[in-house]
């Protein structure tokens, strides 16, 4: 009887090992650098300003982006093209 809950308990163990992966959430696939510029490109004018590149970014997040914005900004015209976004996106995490 012991040997037998023993097996029981292990193989339960088991089970619940190897389901929890499948019984997470999934995750949400990482959205491309157009989708991404598309959704802060508020005006649609195809060029990010600081403003919309920032959002709602406050304090050190704020100074932070300002930073890599002038950093992506590399014909310095104070806008981002998605060609200027997309060569500073940042790989989606796996």
């Amino acid at each position: 009887m012991s040997r037998l809950l023993t097996r029981l308990v292990c193989a339960a163990v088991a089970l619940s090992l190897v389901s929890a992966p499948a019984l997470a959430a999934p995750k949400k696939p990482a959205k491309s650098p157009e989708e991404r510029f598309a959704r802060l490109d508020k005006n649609s004018d195809s060029k990010l300003s600081l403003d919309e590149f920032i959002g709602k970014k406050t304090d050190k997040a704020k100074e932070k982006a300002t930073k890599r914005f002038k950093t992506l900004d590399k014909n310095t015209d104070e806008s981002l093209s998605l060609d200027e976004f997309k060569a500073g996106a940042k790989a989606p995490k796996a």
